[in-house]
C-alpha cells in the first residue's frame, strides 16, 4: 500500500516546489552595460487569489545613449513573455510610440523611433507562469537620446 502512494507523494511535492518559485525579475543591458530600472508594479495569481501592488516610482533612472542600439532584455525562470512599451516623455501625452512582445524570457530589440534630444520611458512587462501560480511584474527606465 505504501508503495502505491509514493508516486502520488512525489507528484505533490513537485507541484508544491514548482509553485513556490519567485518572480523571474528582469535584467536590461545596453552595449553590454546594465541599465538601472525601478519596479513599477507586481501581480501574483494563484488558484485562490490575486495580489496586486503598485510602487508609483517618482524617480525613474535615465540612461544617456548616443545612438540607437540594441537593448537586451533577459527575464528569469518562469517568464513566458516580455512586453515593451516606449513613450516619448518630451512629446504631448498619448499612447506608446512602439509596442513589442519578445518571446519567452526575452531577447534584443532596437528602438526605431528615437529622436535626438528626447527622453523615452520604457515600460517592460514580464509575464510569468509556474505550475499553479503566475503573474506579471512591470519595470521602468528611461533612455535619453543625446544629439550627435
Amino acid at each position: 500500500m505504501m508503495r502505491a502512494r509514493l508516486p502520488l507523494g512525489a507528484i505533490l511535492v513537485a507541484v508544491v516546489l514548482a509553485s513556490c518559485g519567485g518572480r523571474p525579475g528582469l535584467t536590461v543591458s545596453l552595449d553590454g552595460k546594465t541599465v538601472a530600472m525601478v519596479l513599477g508594479s507586481t501581480t501574483e495569481r494563484t488558484a485562490c487569489s490575486t495580489i496586486h501592488g503598485d510602487a508609483f516610482p517618482q524617480n525613474v533612472p535615465v540612461t544617456a545613449i548616443a545612438k540607437t542600439s540594441e537593448v537586451r532584455f533577459e527575464a528569469g525562470s518562469g517568464a513566458t513573455s516580455v512586453r515593451l512599451f516606449i513613450y516619448d516623455v518630451d512629446a504631448p501625452p498619448g499612447g506608446p510610440l512602439e509596442e513589442v512582445t519578445l518571446p519567452a524570457r526575452g531577447g534584443t530589440y532596437a528602438p526605431r523611433a528615437l529622436t535626438a534630444g528626447h527622453t523615452y520611458e520604457v515600460v517592460a512587462n514580464v509575464v510569468w507562469s509556474f505550475v499553479v501560480t503566475g503573474g506579471e511584474e512591470t519595470h521602468m527606465f528611461r533612455l535619453r537620446m543625446e544629439p550627435p
